[in-house]
């Protein structure tokens, strides 16, 4: 039985991706790429992509690997994948867009919006900033209950239909408790409210304005036009094997952005522009308090100080966007392999 698990495993999985290492390292950009090389190597990653912004320019995009290992195609920058929970920021902005523009604050009831829900119903005497700052008293599902889940993607509309058409009672408490199912509800309000779907009021207000045509929030998945496997590392060989990855909302607000290493450089120049950013608007909605990250960032402590933010992991994806105001620099990294040797936070991202 050991036997044949062990066959098993090997059968099922990938060596290490070998990559020849740079010689020489003179300039920024060669010490980035060994750095990068040696992560592949070191975490047992499939592909990596990272992309640099300073004062306002891409000063650094380059990926190393493999986007598929059974079909050896590289992992490049224009590469697209999941991003995970990187797509919260992009409806944090998107609901700022669309609530900016009715003169509705962060601070304001989701009764705000004309959206009819049941009279027991208790989620529209939170505000918004609850969501964001995920303070609703919304739980994620248990063991037991994601075990004998069918692994099949709700629509967002019927997921959001019945949350707010159910008798939801707020807890006395409403403490943080970090779950996917705040923004897709975010996602669910901005649906209804503005009477277009989702994934096209996003497409049309934040993706295209800067500049990420080949993005978009996925509503099937797995697509054949995107072909970046996740995999994630084997518990006895030390090499790789498939992750597939399931989206339980579809589109999914919270988790389902596809996007690219040269995409995401484009959406952070646009972030680090200030008063001439076009997302300025929105982050000044999102910003009640000064100098505080806008809502729906993650506070990001690094050794080069604060950053703004989020992780993003998802089955066999990992990935990571900051970006620091005072010091002018952004970064993106995107990996088709599961975390699971917190590399994302190791000194060599610092």
């Amino acid at each position: 039985m050991v036997c044949s698990f062990l066959i098993l495993d090997w059968w099922n999985s990938y060596p290490k991706v070998k990559v020849i290492p740079i010689v020489t390292v003179e300039t920024v950009q060669d010490k980035i790429d060994s750095l990068l090389q040696n992560s592949l190597r070191e975490y047992t990653l499939a592909g990596i992509g990272v992309g640099i912004v300073k004062d306002r320019k891409i000063i650094y995009q380059n990926a190393f690997g493999y986007q598929n290992l059974q079909t050896l195609d590289s992992f490049s920058v224009k590469t697209l994948v999941p991003t995970a929970s990187i797509s919260k920021l992009f409806t944090a902005l998107a609901i700022a867009n669309f609530l900016s523009t009715i003169d509705i604050k962060a601070d304001q009831r989701i009764s705000s919006l004309s959206i009819p829900t049941s009279a027991e119903n208790q989620l529209g005497q939170l505000t918004f900033r609850d969501f964001l700052e995920h303070q609703t008293g919304l739980k994620n599902p248990g063991l037991v209950k994601k075990l004998f889940s069918p692994d099949v993607a709700k629509p967002l509309k019927e997921y959001g239909d019945h949350l707010w058409m159910e008798d939801h009672q707020i807890p006395d408490s409403l403490p943080y408790e970090y779950h996917d199912g705040n923004f897709d509800m975010l996602g669910f309000f901005l649906q209804e409210s503005s009477q277009q779907s989702f994934e096209n009021y996003l497409r049309t207000n934040v993706l295209i304005p800067s500049g990420m045509t080949h993005s978009f929030f996925t509503k099937q998945w797995p697509i054949d036009t995107i072909p970046a496997v996740g995999y994630q590392e084997t518990l006895v060989w030390r090499r790789m094997e498939p992750r597939p990855i399931t989206f339980e909302r579809s589109p999914s607000p919270s988790s389902g952005l596809i996007s690219s290493i040269e995409d995401l450089n484009l959406f952070l120049i646009h972030l680090l522009r200030g008063e001439m950013g076009i997302f300025q608007e929105e982050l000044n909605w999102l910003t009640p308090e000064s100098g505080e990250a806008p809502l729906g960032f993650q506070k990001i402590q690094l050794a080069t100080g604060e950053w703004h933010g989020h992780y993003g992991g998802q089955a066999g994806y990992s990935s990571l966007l900051i970006y620091s105001p005072n010091q002018n620099l952004g970064l993106i990294l995107l990996v088709n392999t599961r975390d699971s040797k917190n590399f994302r936070k190791k000194s060599w991202i610092n």
